[in-house]
């Protein structure tokens, strides 16, 4: 008897710890038919038509969690890894997230590979699309990866670097908000052997009050070589939204520079329309790059689509994106065109 006694006290305890603790597994499939044109116009321009996988939205499996530690502290950790459904290969575990850290009044605090302050303020410039891949995005500023499969990757208006969404070996605070006022800093530590430098720092100030939401982000991603040869890239964004109930309006401007004066920058804008269960975009941005005070490139993109929920977590869709990039004579030097239908899950 005072054995079971024992026992169940036991159970009692770790059931008690259990309760404070809690644990999600969530994540997004998304794979698609269609063609795509990418690179210089004539014998360099790639077209291919296949499956693709995440032209609208990234597919991923992630684990996260939180644990109440008493006194309004709470534990978290995320593990977000990436994959392409079309064609599965070796995958790095926690390559989109990996993450430890603590919340409270305070704010919160976040150890390890995650989203850079930056990109909050960058996402939410294009919030009113329908997708969050940088396939069928309608700017020409960053392009980023390619369509994936045969189709190479595309250099954006000005050709500089992607400003990189993530940081490895990053620590990142989130401020509680003050009547509306957020803000954020973020700090990646390259690592590098001195005097080689590639540390990764960015900031946010956000504001949000009802439908509105408008923010301004600034990011440094320092690469100095060991022979001092500084390739140092700088981005600064200013974004904003507006949910008006039948329709939402997002834009902003983003600019990349780097050291040896080409700087670019894009102006875009979205709209996203629900009618019962379709959901229509359209967006457009405008993009010009100058070296020394000089035009160097300008592009301009387009870009619209549609879904159809068949429920909260599955979606049917199409869409399309269109964009050149010409040179300072007005030659057209690169275009990417893309067009797809497919399917997206979430769970």
């Amino acid at each position: 008897m005072k054995k079971s006694l024992i026992a169940l006290a036991v159970l009692a305890a770790s059931g008690a710890a259990m309760a404070q603790s809690s644990v999600t597994v969530y994540g997004r499939l998304d794979a698609s038919v269609g063609s795509a044109k990418v690179g210089a116009p004539g014998a360099a321009l790639t077209s291919n038509t296949q499956m693709f996988a995440n032209n609208l939205t990234t597919s991923r499996i992630g684990f996260r969690g939180t644990e109440d530690l008493g006194g309004g502290l709470s534990a978290l950790f995320i593990i977000e890894t990436g994959f392409a459904p079309d064609a599965p290969a070796a995958t790095t575990l926690g390559d989109r997230a990996a993450v430890v850290g603590l919340s409270g009044g305070f704010g919160t605090i976040k150890l390890g590979r995650h989203d850079t302050s930056f990109d909050d303020i960058r996402d939410l410039s294009v919030s009113s699309n329908l997708w969050d891949s940088t396939h069928l995005a309608s700017t020409e500023t960053i392009v980023g990866a390619g369509a994936n499969g045969a189709v190479p990757a595309s250099l954006g208006v000005g050709q500089l670097a992607d400003y990189g969404d993530r940081a490895n070996n990053q620590i990142r605070y989130e401020s509680p908000s003050f009547s509306g006022f957020t803000f954020g800093a973020s700090y990646g530590f390259g690592e590098a052997t001195k005097p080689a430098k590639s540390d990764v720092t960015a900031f946010n100030v956000r504001y949000k009050a009802g439908a509105l939401d408008v923010g301004y982000g600034y990011q440094e991603n320092k690469n100095i070589s060991a022979a001092l040869v500084d390739t140092t890239l700088e981005y600064n964004t200013l974004a904003a939204a507006y949910n008006f109930g039948s329709f939402r309006v997002s834009g902003g401007w983003n600019q990349a520079k780097n050291q040896t004066q080409r700087k670019s920058n894009t102006y875009s804008i979205g709209v996203n329309v629900p009618v019962n269960a379709l959901d229509f975009s359209l967006g457009y941005s405008t993009a010009k790059a100058k070296q020394a005070g000089a035009t160097f490139e300008k592009g301009d993109a387009f870009s619209a689509g549609v879904t159809y929920s068949l429920s909260k977590r599955t979606r049917l869709y199409a869409a399309l994106t269109n964009g050149d990039i010409e040179n300072a004579a007005g030659v057209k030097v690169r275009q990417r065109d893309i067009y797809a239908v497919g399917v997206t899950h979430t769970f």
